[in-house]
């Protein structure tokens, strides 16, 4: 199926705009030992540092959706795109902790703008029979751009130091405002006002609820996982920190390799069989790794986990573009916000349980999704939901 040339321009410019996303979100692990190094930082500060990022993400993915609906995506993709350079060359220079934490936040508000704009931007220019394709392919660009900082890090750490790697990420990053003020992007949808009623119509409704609450359980889920997994094979299966690390690395890996199949599976096989076995995929990763303590099956392991991390995102968000197309940036920002919460309290959560039962927080969330979203098909099939 051929591609209409302005409809390309505009998918570049949201693929472009996720892989920065993935840059801003994975750049503080990258840059976080640098840091405690340079300013002597002890571990209480360093989380507080570490803190700021999730914080700007959930306060950006708030407040994108009705931007969006309002006044359109140029602006906003250009202003965010702006936030998110500036943090990155204030964190590469900066001699002070103050601004140091200034810079972080900074990078997480336009990170979580461009996380959300972008997932929008491509729901709405997609047909519903190409969104949850589409979306897919949006989040192998997000692991492009989560790979390609700890792989510089890791190749020119030894030459540079980690302001000049930093700052370069930002002027590459300058180079998109150019591309972004040249392209026809969707106007807004409410030029002449914004329906608050609607919204709290909207807000109430049984769909976008358990939409909602299903990515609250899948970001938890990839939270945990991605915070707790290398702790957990350090400690418990007496892995080296170097191969823990590569551990996670794989379950990025796996999200990749994911979402490169998921864009060919949905063609083939329904939304709902492939979110159950992605939710079975995932379980059984996290046993094999609890069961099997070893470098090999971790690996493995994680990279199930991975695999079947793809779908849920992709999925739901393809349920929301069809659902909401008339609102559909304030129904985006309603559910990352959701999303956003789970994944803060299910790590909470980590903390009460203790680090080796951790995976029972996992198993939880893999049933959680299940029957949420199974929940969630009954109703549709029943005609129960409503659809703007």
């Amino acid at each position: 199926m051929k591609i209409n040339p302005k409809k390309r321009e505009v998918l570049i410019a949201g693929f472009t705009g996720m892989v920065f996303f993935g840059v801003a979100f994975v750049i503080m692990g990258a840059v976080l030992p640098s840091l405690i190094k340079k300013f002597s930082l002890d571990t209480g500060v360093a989380s507080t540092l570490a803190g700021l990022l999730p914080l700007g993400v959930l306060l950006g993915s708030m407040l994108f959706g009705p931007v969006i609906d309002r006044f359109g995506y140029k602006p906003l993709i250009i202003v965010s795109s702006i936030i998110t350079i500036s943090g990155l060359e204030i964190l590469a220079f900066a001699n002070q902790i103050e601004t140091i934490r200034f810079s972080i936040f900074l990078i997480g508000l336009g990170g979580g703008i461009l996380n959300g704009l972008t997932n929008a931007l491509v729901s709405d220019i997609s047909t519903d029979r190409e969104r949850a394709s589409n979306l897919s392919i949006l989040g192998v660009f997000y692991t492009i751009g989560a790979i390609a900082i700890p792989l510089l890090f890791a190749t020119l750490s030894k030459t540079l130091t980690y302001s000049v790697i930093v700052s370069g990420a930002g002027a590459v990053m300058a180079l998109s405002l150019i591309y972004y003020s040249l392209i026809v992007f969707p106007e807004a949808k409410f030029k002449q006002g914004f329906p608050a009623a609607r919204i709290l119509s909207m807000a109430k409704e049984p769909a976008i609820l358990l939409l909602s609450f299903t990515l609250f359980f899948q970001s938890g889920l990839e939270g945990v996982s991605n915070n707790w997994i290398p702790a957990y094979l350090e400690s418990e299966a007496g892995l080296s920190p170097e191969r823990a690390m590569m551990a996670l690395t794989s379950i990025i890996v796996g999200v990749g390799v994911g979402r490169l199949i998921l864009g060919l599976l949905l063609k083939t096989f329904s939304k709902v069989i492939i979110l159950v076995i992605s939710m079975i995929l995932s379980s059984l990763g996290i046993i094999l790794i609890t069961l099997i303590p070893s470098f090999t099956i971790s690996i493995a392991g994680t990279f199930i986990m991975g695999l079947g991390f793809a779908s849920t995102f992709p999925v739901i968000f393809s349920e929301l573009g069809e659902r909401y197309k008339e609102i559909s940036g304030t129904a985006f920002s309603f559910a990352l916000v959701i999303a956003l919460t789970g994944n803060t309290l299910l790590n909470l959560l980590v903390g009460v349980i203790s680090l080796e039962r951790f995976h029972l927080i996992i198993l939880g969330c893999t049933f959680s999704i299940i029957t949420l979203y199974l929940i969630n098909f009954a109703l549709s099939k029943r005609g129960k939901e409503i659809r703007y």
